[in-house]
């Protein structure tokens, strides 16, 4: 008995033991979530922003806050502790989707098998979370440069 709570106890803790990748875009999911939070102080802490042109850095903030809103928008009919996180280098399928060698900084966002929102993180901060589709190919929209 005392060896099943022991192994119970382990996969519990490996189970939700997560790497620096995945809990940005969890917390990030989680203050996307709560309209409470300005979305100044979410750009700020998660996204990149490298822009210095300033025409391009109102259109691309314009951007950002409308994609923020639609992902806010439909997280508040979820519960993000049943969504999983994926890294694309660990999915065969996810990764094909891709034109990368290195899928170790995309993660897949998977409501059960569906796959729901695409992350690409550079430096610690989410680069993109919007792909567009070309032919079967998935292309992020870069945030920072």
């Amino acid at each position: 008995m005392k060896f099943l709570f022991f192994n119970s106890l382990i996969f519990l803790l490996s189970f939700n033991i997560q790497n620096k990748e995945e809990k940005l875009i969890v917390n990030f999911l989680n203050s996307c979530q709560d309209k409470n939070i300005k979305m100044t102080s979410i750009k700020e802490q998660y996204i990149c922003q490298t822009e210095n042109n300033k025409e391009l850095k109102t259109d691309l903030d314009k951007f950002i806050n409308d994609q923020i809103l639609e992902l806010r928008k439909e997280l508040q009919t979820k519960d993000i502790s049943n969504l999983k996180i994926v890294n694309a280098a660990n999915d065969a399928e996810v990764k094909k989707e891709f034109l990368t060698e290195d899928a170790s900084n995309i993660f897949v966002l998977k409501e059960g098998q569906k796959n729901s929102h695409y992350f690409l993180i550079e430096n610690g901060k989410i680069a993109s979370f919007s792909v567009m589709n070309k032919g079967r190919i998935k292309i992020f929209l870069l945030l920072c440069r």
